[in-house]
């Protein structure tokens, strides 16, 4: 029997691969890391690699739809001229069902622009519609790249669930398609990787399959149905969480982090958010943590705790990069002291968030330094640094530039206290029930020290936004970034323009692209705003640059215009400035090629989107925006209409700093705070500056006997970038053996033995709430 022959065979009757093999012909291999679904006790109902029709129209029993389908040099070709006039091919399945495995690979070969797509449909009715389809964008890396979609009985689109993909699709380039329907419940992969898992494949159970193209020209081949016995997990199983947290009245508290010690303690733990897991591999390839099993830790954790993966040894990548693939994780960490581990990690899994331990003994400025740059350039997002080696300092510096910090300590509750007070993001706890009864300690709506804050164009409340003079009134005012936008005029040179015309800011008209840089500099961008700044020019990038050079504050890029990234990324490694500067953009191709060109320069991704109504959704929502975030190694700095409190908790308990556009009500901006919510980028920088940095008392410990007072006081910090404190009104609180002490303003009495925390408070009223910030406690023994 001939190729061809045996190839028109395989549809009339489904084939069962125990008599296929039997015959010698095999299956076509599956994916690197995928699940091989195709048992003994599954069918084979299509398989169709188009190497023997070239030239003829489509195979025996293929209905071509609508529009244009061939097959050219041994692959099924669609094209469409617009998403108005698509192409489809219908491919009968003989065996009632709609549970089955449907893969193929697709190349994309032109497209009429980035938005346009193919797609595999499935479970098609009535030879047409309606149907589900999995539908891929050219441009896979926007934010619904990719779809689960219906066409519907009014032949209509209805968009169910998208999502993106980490790399853009390139043309000429061929990846790997499955679908695994089984139910409602349906998965879809690309190149084995998991990116939409639903179970609202309600409607239809049964039908064909195909393919479609929209303003594409496509290729598809190695086509393969195969029947599919197997449930799939159940959606719980793989539903975004917040994990347990302990009781507290501090704002934005940190996650605590246990180290692992057995499975048991998973089990029982109650408010930790995330375990440190260091995994290896013993001689028999087996990946365990400590002597557990991993695939037994894991299963433990499922919707509980995040993994938090540390590797030491580059032969542990390979092996659970793998484990990753196959059990479909997503929600995961990999931490490690050798950056480089981490950044070959997040390059085979691209959906990992990233961690670097630090383990030298001193972590002086240059140290620092050196690490920021390191986090950025290894694709993490989160410093793990001993307790001993934080400051006040270290903390300010490395979340000015979006970088979190995990603090390793807390073996007891004074420490857990200390710890707190600098401002971590999470406490990887040596004793995490130590921290748990510190959390439990202080007043209602606690903040420690306040949120970084971002001048918004300089300081627009105050002075003409995006002028010198706005720039410098914003860094006098104690901002810690300074934001801007970047554009490229006519003749090619960097200034600093937010809108793409010059009539709003300034005394001229035109568009920024028409005009040259002359024509530019002579316009006055100060006397719209007020006489004051008659003769404010527009700054050049590199005027911006060279102003800020040196000085302990972050510059935060917003690459305006398209194709000006390399650009951008040039003067600023001219200038000397690659540890000073943040860049972000819409255009996620400008982020893209700025971190291509120096990924030690952070970056971050502008986007706005409507809030989802349910909980559900919002941590679905939150799940696949980290996902996205962690894929192109980006913060993602939202509007603040974007985010809810259920996607602010997401993030800080994954490691993931934020900033967030633009505060100009103050309300809001409590509202926000009170949330968790740091790094508020805004017009009025002194709304967040004209309070207090943090309190510090100068003892921790105070001995009194019965009958003895004491005042007890503390200092406030008035600026991240000055060593100065000064005397505020303050208030005692007392937390645990109260009846053993009396308080009076900031003094307090002994009156009977026992022990007391004290916090000396400052209570002030910000943005719309009363607040209380809280110095780090005194203990006092009382005897």
């Amino acid at each position: 029997m001939s190729k061809k022959l045996k190839k028109q065979q395989r549809k009339v009757t489904p084939i069962v691969l125990t008599s296929l093999m039997a015959l010698g012909i095999s299956s076509f291999p599956a994916m690197a890391g995928t699940t091989v679904h195709a048992s003994g006790q599954e069918s084979l109902l299509v398989t169709e690699n188009f190497d023997q029709l070239t030239g003829q129209a489509l195979p025996n029993g293929w209905k071509l739809l609508e529009g244009q389908a061939s097959i050219v040099g041994g692959k099924l070709q669609l094209t469409s001229p617009a998403t108005s006039k698509p192409s489809r091919v219908l491919i009968p399945v003989e065996e009632e069902t709609g549970d089955y495995v449907f893969e193929a690979d697709m190349t994309f070969i032109s497209a009429v622009e980035d938005t346009r797509w193919a797609s595999m449909m499935y479970r098609v009715q009535s030879d047409n519609y309606p149907y589900y389809q999995f539908a891929v964008r050219r441009g896979t890396t926007a934010l619904n790249g990719l779809e689960f979609a219906i066409r519907n009985e009014k032949n209509q689109w209805d968009v169910q669930d998208k999502t993106f993909y980490p790399e853009a699709f390139q043309f000429n380039k061929s990846y790997h398609l499955k679908i695994v329907a089984k139910g409602n419940r349906v998965q879809q992969f690309v190149n084995g990787q998991l990116v939409i898992d639903t179970d609202l494949a309600t409607k239809w159970s049964k039908g064909d399959v195909g393919f479609q193209a929209a303003g594409t020209t496509v290729q598809f081949d190695n086509v393969k149905v195969t029947t599919n016995s197997e449930e799939l997990p159940p959606i719980e199983n793989t539903k975004a969480f917040l994990a347990k947290e302990p009781e507290t009245n501090i704002v934005n508290a940190p996650t605590v982090i246990s180290q692992f010690e057995n499975v048991e303690e998973i089990l029982t733990n109650q408010a930790v958010s995330s375990m440190v897991l260091p995994v290896h591999v013993n001689e028999q390839g087996e990946l365990l943590v400590k002597e557990s099993q991993f695939t037994d830790v894991i299963e433990a954790m499922k919707g509980k705790m995040i993994p938090i993966l540390q590797i030491q040894d580059k032969n542990t990548i390979a092996p659970l990069q793998d484990f990753i693939k196959n059990q479909q994780l997503q929600d995961i960490q990999v931490l490690s002291s050798d950056a480089e581990l981490v950044k070959q990690f997040k390059e085979g899994t691209p959906y990992a968030r990233g961690a670097v331990f630090y383990t030298k003994n001193a972590l002086n400025k240059h140290d620092l330094k050196e690490l920021a740059l390191q986090i950025h350039e290894s694709n993490a997002k989160v410093a793990a640094i001993p307790q001993k080696l934080i400051t006040p300092e270290v903390m300010h510096y490395l979340h000015s530039r979006t970088i979190s910090v995990w603090g390793i300590g807390g073996e007891t509750e004074s420490d857990a206290h200390s710890l707190i007070h600098l401002g971590v993001d999470g406490i990887i706890a040596e004793n995490e029930q130590a921290a748990v009864s510190a959390y439990s300690q202080y007043p209602e709506n606690t903040i420690v020290q306040r949120p970084i804050v971002a001048a918004h164009r300089g300081i627009p409340s105050l002075a003409p936004e995006n002028t010198m003079a706005g720039y410098q009134l914003a860094y006098e005012q104690g901002a810690d970034l300074i934001e801007t936008d970047v554009q490229r005029t006519k003749d090619g040179h960097l200034i600093i323009m937010h809108d793409y015309t010059v009539d709003r800011t300034t005394n001229g008209t035109g568009a920024v692209s028409d005009l040259t840089l002359e024509q530019i500099r002579a316009l006055d961008a100060g006397i719209k705003f007020s006489p004051e700044f008659t003769g404010e020019k527009v700054p050049t990038f590199k005027e911006y640059l060279q102003a800020f050079k040196g000085k302990d504050v972050v510059l935060l890029v917003e690459i305006k215009g398209t194709g000006i990234a390399e650009q951008v990324m040039k003067e600023i490694e001219e200038e000397g400035m690659t540890d000073q500067v943040l860049t972000q953009s819409f255009h996620l191709g400008e982020i893209i090629k700025s971190d291509e060109v120096n990924p030690q320069v952070g970056i971050g991704y502008l986007f706005s989107a409507g809030v989802p109504a349910t909980t559900d959704a919002k941590l679905k929502n939150a799940q696949q925006m980290l996902n996205y975030a962690a894929g192109m190694n980006a913060t993602l700095n939202a509007s603040y209409g974007s985010i809810s409190e259920e996607f602010i908790t997401y993030m800080r308990q994954r490691g993931m700093m934020n900033m967030h556009w633009t505060f100009r009500d103050e309300a809001q901006l409590g509202d926000h705070l009170q949330k968790g919510m740091i790094g508020p980028i805004t017009d009025y920088t002194q709304w967040l500056t004209d309070v207090p940095i943090r309190l510090e008392t100068p003892i921790k410990k105070r001995n009194l006997k019965v009958g003895d007072s004491a005042d007890i006081q503390a200092q406030a910090f008035m600026h991240y970038r000055e060593d100065k404190k000064e005397n505020i009104e303050t208030k005692l609180f007392v937390s645990g053996d109260q009846d053993s002490v009396a308080v009076e303003g900031n003094t307090i009495k002994a009156l009977k033995p026992g022990k007391v925390n004290v916090f000396v408070t400052h209570t002030f009223t910000q943005h719309g709430k009363q607040w209380n910030l809280v110095a780090e406690p005194i203990e006092v023994n009382i005897r």
